[in-house]
């Protein structure tokens, strides 16, 4: 059933289950939750949650498909505007994404996911393998901004400057998330500086 065609009561209850499972996969880890859990927090019986989600693995590709929607959206804002200015606020918005929404950060980066099995290797990879999927098409509106600040770079070249691009986004914002007692530089001053670099690695 799509989401319209669900009456206002049953969606209300499917949005507090993804909201109470993303608390618990970021207070415990995506592994360690299951659905009687969820169910108790949610004030339901397990049996109930069924009548939303087929499974434990379908709340966890939604949850995590809702956090890299937002940052798809952040990524992607400006797709409109100049290409230097897009990239600015690609940088940005991605940072500003990171801090102001650090759960959906944890959930969509910092976790490890279910569906990703030790012994598949990289066969595997949940929904994010998924073509039509917001985790995959944020990065591709990275490379498409880059492709556009740098059309004398091979295709190959701007994926790899993509990739390092968004490698020195996430390395700064995981990092603050996951040691948010170092000493860090004052945040505006930091994120600017951040923003500053990733923003000329791109022409380097």
């Amino acid at each position: 059933m799509s989401p319209k065609a669900r009456k206002p009561e049953a969606q209300s209850r499917r949005d507090e289950i993804l909201k109470v499972a993303g608390d618990l996969f970021s207070e415990h880890g995506v592994q360690a939750v299951t659905t009687r859990q969820i169910a108790q927090v949610v004030g339901i019986s397990q049996p109930s949650i069924y009548a939303h989600f087929p499974s434990i693995q379908a709340i966890q590709d939604e949850v995590g498909l809702r956090s890299f929607a937002l940052l798809e959206y952040a990524i992607a804002a400006s797709v409109d505007e100049k290409p230097e200015a897009q990239l600015r606020k690609a940088i940005d918005g991605y940072l500003d994404f990171g801090m102001t929404h650090p759960q959906a950060y944890r959930i969509a980066f910092m976790l490890e996911h279910a569906a990703i099995s030790k012994n598949d290797g990289h066969k595997d990879m949940g929904a994010f393998s998924l073509a039509d999927h917001p985790g995959p098409r944020a990065f591709g509106h990275l490379v498409r901004i880059v492709a556009l600040n740098r059309p004398d770079l091979s295709m190959q070249a701007v994926q790899t400057r993509s990739q390092c691009l968004w490698a020195a986004l996430h390395g700064l914002v995981a990092l603050i998330l996951a040691r948010p007692h170092f000493p860090w530089a004052d945040r505006k001053t930091l994120l600017k500086e951040q923003s500053r670099l990733a923003f000329n690695m791109v022409f380097d």
